[in-house]
């Protein structure tokens, strides 16, 4: 599996299960948030955590001479090429619709936050259950910052974060860099152009952190 950062809550992942290869995006955004979509995109399923120009984007997914592509932006189970997808409603502290999501793939447990600005309440940690690679916001602003995002870590204890919403060149909104949320998590840290995850090579003890760059 790969996993590769757009930019704010976006993140392409890549795999090629039993049935194929099976491209999942998350949360595509509008040119208008100041970065650019990647314009060659396409996808197997798109997962929306909420409306807005920072998710919404789905239009720049859609195949050539198509006019729709499987989106999930309501509450519930999917599955797509062997990619299981479960939506589990979980408003944001203004109570406007949100979505948070659990992604199991070649036996891997990935939890995608998507623009969450709260803590997560203990049936929603219960819902995630079992993750291995947990995606979150990191970057304040709309989504929660690097403290709220720390003390979700210690709920869920991943083996891998990915932080999402971090710092970005030419995003009009000026999001946190993820040295906060490094410093107060305190764990191994890794830099990397894309993700290249197997469940073997999946840390056994401590929690490591790999920072995508776009």
């Amino acid at each position: 599996m790969h996993i590769n950062w757009n930019g704010f809550g976006s993140f392409t992942i890549t795999s090629k299960p039993a049935d194929g290869e099976v491209t999942l995006v998350t949360d595509p955004f509008d040119n208008s948030t100041g970065l650019r979509f990647p314009r060659t995109q396409k996808a197997s399923m798109v997962i929306v955590s909420h409306e807005g120009e920072y998710a919404g984007n789905t239009a720049a997914l859609l195949p050539e001479g198509e006019k729709s592509v499987f989106v999930v932006d309501h509450p519930g189970e999917y599955e797509v090429k062997g990619m299981a997808v479960q939506s589990i409603l979980a408003k944001r502290k203004d109570s406007t619709r949100h979505n948070i999501f659990k992604i199991i793939i070649e036996d891997i447990k990935i939890g995608f936050l998507g623009a969450l600005d709260r803590e997560l309440t203990e049936k929603e940690v219960e819902a995630l259950g079992d993750i291995d690679v947990l995606i979150l916001p990191i970057g304040g602003k709309s989504v929660m910052d690097s403290k709220i995002a720390s003390s979700i870590v210690g709920q869920i204890e991943p083996r891998l974060v990915i932080p999402s919403y971090g710092y970005a060149d030419g995003s009009k909104v000026a999001f946190a860099g993820v040295e906060a949320f490094c410093k107060d998590i305190g764990f191994q840290i890794q830099e990397a152009g894309r993700a290249k995850i197997t469940k073997s090579s999946l840390p056994d003890e401590d929690t490591q952190i790999i920072i995508l760059s776009r």
